[in-house]
């Protein structure tokens, strides 16, 4: 059995009593996060529920609070085990946990009464181009055995695949602003054809029929960062009239923009244009120090080996006390403070 873990926690914290439970090195890379593992458990509320490839139970243990029973499965022996300790670290009683294969008829057959089946199958470490046939278990053979259960199945693939051979709901899911996982819901889960949800707002954008996108090439007032769900749920057209802001383009940048101050949980970050003037260092400098800046933040496509070096011949020669941001729109300079979320 692995010993607990007393190392100092780590930057992204995956689960709030992470520290008082068993897991190998690599375990955390894999395991969900309790904000994701928090809203599949609400979306996937029902009596029975199949978790298959557990792993060391972090999403087996959100559905415990929202399920009466779960059926937690695994092919790794080890991880059951670890798994079946932290429950019991963790106090819960209403997980069965079972080791085998997902597709072997044996383990279908422990699973005939589950309501939904939720699978979180097996990725390549590092790969070039996420691919479904590069997943394990083979998804098309799971979802054909059990289907003949339930047509409620929700499966987690890579946020970064293309290519998804299922009629299903493609729900892009963000935590603080960063991608972080995607849910493929089929059968009666399915809502729409793509979502997005920003957690920990539990924020959710639904994609519509026939909604048309509002560009404009004029920067107005007011610059927002569309969250990353957003924008791989291709959600821009919604986000603009959910919002009343216009799309706003930059290579493959997407911004949106408005005269008025809109604040929403689909926006990353929100900025306050301050002034724009031709891309050159002299007129940039001059706008940098009207506006006080002392800090500089580069928005724009830059080689990071030059980020420092670009950053600090901006520095070296303002005397501000206000952190701004620079960005490179449609070839002009753009100099922009960030929106705090109080606003």
């Amino acid at each position: 059995m692995a010993k607990k873990k007393k190392q100092a926690k780590p930057k992204f914290v995956k689960h709030s009593k992470e520290e008082k439970l068993y897991h190998e090195p690599e375990d955390l890379r894999w395991a969900t996060n309790e904000a994701v593992a928090n809203h599949r458990a609400q979306r996937l509320r029902c009596d029975t529920i199949a978790d298959l490839g557990c792993g060391i139970g972090f999403q087996a243990f959100a559905f415990a609070r929202t399920c009466k029973r779960v059926i937690a499965v695994d092919v790794d022996d080890k991880k059951i085990a670890l798994a079946s300790k932290n429950a019991e670290v963790l106090k819960i009683k209403n997980i069965e946990f079972v080791q085998g294969d997902v597709l072997d008829d044996v383990v279908v057959k422990k699973l005939s009464g589950a309501d939904i089946v939720f699978c979180d199958p097996e990725r390549i470490p590092e790969e070039g181009e996420r691919s479904i046939s590069s997943i394990k278990p083979d998804l098309k053979k799971l979802v054909a055995k059990y289907s003949k259960i339930t047509s409620a199945i929700a499966i987690e693939l890579p946020p970064q695949i293309k290519n998804i051979p299922f009629d299903c709901e493609k729900e892009y899911s963000s935590v603080n602003g960063k991608l972080n996982r995607l849910t493929m819901y089929v059968g009666e889960l399915r809502r729409c054809d793509r979502s997005a949800v920003i957690l920990p707002s539990e924020a959710v954008l639904n994609n519509k029929d026939d909604v048309l996108v509002t560009k404009s090439d004029e920067l107005f007032h007011y610059l927002y960062e569309a969250d990353p769900a957003i924008v791989k749920a291709d959600l821009l057209a919604e986000l603009s009239q959910e919002t009343g802001t216009m799309l706003f383009e930059e290579a493959k940048q997407v911004f949106f923009t408005s005269d008025k101050l809109v604040k929403n949980d689909f926006f990353k970050n929100r900025f306050e244009v301050l002034e724009q003037c031709d891309f050159d260092e002299k007129k940039i400098l001059e706008a940098l120090r009207k506006h006080e800046a002392r800090k500089v933040l580069l928005r724009y496509n830059v080689d990071p080996k030059d980020y420092w070096k670009i950053r600090n011949s901006y520095e070296d020669n303002l005397e501000g006390d206000k952190e701004l941001c620079l960005f490179r729109l449609k070839n002009k300079a753009v100099i922009a403070q960030i929106i705090k979320d109080n606003k």
